[in-house]
């Protein structure tokens, strides 16, 4: 692409200036787009020193070196002032060189591939001294899936990696795959107009979202030389942009590529007229980018055994832990047997039938609940994984800044003011430790339903056989519609704490009133007081509303408690 700038500078105008323009225009005036995500390249920044350590960052400084760049740059400018002056929801992103398979083979990495096939010599320009930052397609796909999802909307986010190669040295790795002798098979050339010696990035601010490179460039690379010795003539003729110098040419119905400018035919031989090369490795053995695979703990839970039915239905490969969660070994055993992607934590101690039991079982409940999640959370640390915890929303109570009714609920970042089960003790203990680990999400759950009515841990199904019941205003987490989405926030490997709970509150006597309504038209109930409650308890319960709005801007289409009550729970049990 850049060196096609050089000999068609007015092209990219056209394409990256105004066709930007058009997009963000067209845009504009729907007025319907909830974000424009502009893909921008790491040249706009210019060349970086060679011995620079540090990478450019996001507010450096653009100093773009060719008419790529500079119209790249440009178009920056334009989606910044449609930003600002129109409100369009525009986040840029600059990155490294892409490569992996269906690459047009200007590029260089699927170019030498090509050549490498048809058995000719690798051109490099110059030296081949120049650095690059080369990111396998499915990483930077993934970056744009975190992007799109967690970017703040204004801002731009640099795609990079911090493993850098020069030229001759793809050339030589490209060489070694398919048994070529590097000495005989690459051809130094004249160099391009100007030709940056290196671009390198600062990606921090991306990793902060949650975004780290998988792909070991010697995987990547070999993927790539299989799909292209799979499909050799995918892109129909390309001699011409195999040239070592190739001059794009913008025609009716695309770009083409000028073959008369290289008198060396070597390089423009058809594929069909050369025998093919094959790489020496066995494609059939290569080795595959990680898919997602969950380890999950809690088989016996009721949070863990609905996890395991959701993966079965979403076709996600898991397998439950058989560690002991207080037992560093076994876990540890666990993740090198079944070498999983994320780790779930849905097992912990609520006690059976309610947290009353925890008052007398202390020591098993700090076992499991804070020693064992917290031993889990570090052996997940030590070997990079994300570990999604399931945690408790039962750990404020109801005060006078945040009164009952109010609707003013505990956020994310407010402290626990609630002891007084020593069931919600130990979690806001936990919770409080875990937030020194980095792999960790916190999924604060209060007072779980499903529309399974005959699981005695279904809140609807305690509340509708007690005797009495009080009748509070709750936050409430509706797993039917809540553990998909733990799932997805897997995927996008959030962090951090999250109040999981659908927006809103809803009193017991209002889930009585819908199941009266949807399942039993002779149900009948009784209320008492809190004082009352006390005396047929043996510790106080949590009762409160937390701020589910950090989750809502995350996933824009929850619902709120009473809808979601509703549409998964009672109108499938509706009874006609």
């Amino acid at each position: 692409m850049l060196i096609n700038s050089f000999g068609n500078s007015f092209e990219f105008t056209k394409n990256n200036i105004y066709g930007t323009h058009v997009l963000l225009e067209a845009c504009k005036v729907t007025g319907q787009i909830r974000r424009f995500i502009h893909v921008s390249t790491d040249e706009v920044y210019g060349e970086t020193e060679e011995d620079a350590v540090v990478g450019n960052h996001e507010a450096s400084q653009l100093l773009p070196t060719n008419p790529y760049s500079a119209t790249k740059a440009g178009a920056e400018m334009l989606v910044m002032a449609y930003g600002r002056s129109y409100g369009l929801p525009v986040i840029t992103t600059r990155g490294n060189n892409v490569y992996g398979p269906n690459q047009f083979p200007e590029k260089l990495i699927p170019k030498f591939i090509l050549l490498a096939m048809r058995g000719k010599t690798l051109p490099i320009h110059g030296d081949g001294s120049n650095v690059r930052s080369y990111l396998y397609c499915e990483d930077v796909a993934e970056a744009f899936e975190v992007i799109l999802h967690r970017g703040e909307v204004g801002h731009v986010y640099n795609i990079g990696t911090k493993k850098e190669r020069r030229v001759i040295d793809v050339a030589k790795d490209i060489c070694k795959l398919f048994s070529m002798d590097p000495e005989t098979s690459i051809k130094f050339v004249e160099n391009r107009p100007f030709n940056d010696q290196r671009y390198f990035l600062d990606d921090q601010k991306l990793k902060n979202l949650g975004w780290s490179e998988r792909t070991l460039w010697e995987d990547g690379l070999k993927k790539t030389i299989e799909w292209y010795t799979q499909n050799p003539d995918w892109w129909g003729d390309v001699s011409g942009a195999l040239l070592p110098h190739p001059r794009m040419l913008m025609m009716p119905g695309g770009r083409r590529f000028d073959c008369e400018e290289e008198k060396d035919s070597s390089y423009v031989t058809g594929s069909n007229q050369t025998q093919m090369v094959v790489p020496t490795f066995k494609t059939s053995s290569l080795p595959q980018k990680p898919a997602l695979k969950f380890l999950i703990y809690g088989r016996t839970g009721w949070i863990g055994g609905l996890l395991g039915l959701l993966c079965e239905k979403q076709g996600i490969p898991f397998e439950y832990g058989r560690g002991r969660l207080e037992d560093c070994s076994s876990l540890m055993a666990d993740i090198q047997i079944i070498k999983p992607t994320h780790v779930f934590n849905a097992a912990g101690v609520t006690g059976r039938p309610n947290v009353d039991w925890c008052e007398s079982h202390k020591t098993e409940t700090i076992r499991t609940n804070v020693a064992g999640t917290l031993t889990l959370a570090d052996v997940c640390r030590e070997h990079g994984l994300l570990m999604m915890n399931f945690a408790t929303g039962c750990i404020f109570e109801y005060d006078a800044g945040h009164p009952e009714g109010s609707g003013i609920g505990y956020k994310e970042e407010d402290k626990p003011n609630f002891t007084g089960s020593f069931y919600s003790k130990t979690k806001a203990m936990v919770e409080e430790l875990l937030k020194e680990y980095d792999n960790v999400c916190t999924l604060r759950v209060r007072m779980p339903i499903s529309s399974d009515l005959n699981n005695p841990r279904n809140f609807i199904t305690k509340i509708s056989r007690y005797n009495k019941v009080v009748n509070i205003p709750n936050s409430m987490t509706v797993l039917d519609e809540l553990l998909p989405i733990s799932i997805e926030m897997a995927k996008r490997n959030l962090k951090g704490i999250w109040n999981f709970t659908n927006p809103g509150v809803v009193s017991h006597n209002e889930i009585l009133e819908m199941y009266k309504a949807y399942i039993d038209p002779k149900f009948q109930w009784v209320n008492f007081t809190l004082e009352e409650q006390a005396k047929v308890i043996v510790a106080p319960r949590s009762n409160n509303e937390i701020d589910a709005s950090k989750l809502k801007k995350e996933f824009p289409d929850l619902l709120s408690i009473k809808e979601s009550l509703i549409k998964y729970v009672f109108e499938p049990n509706k009874r006609t």
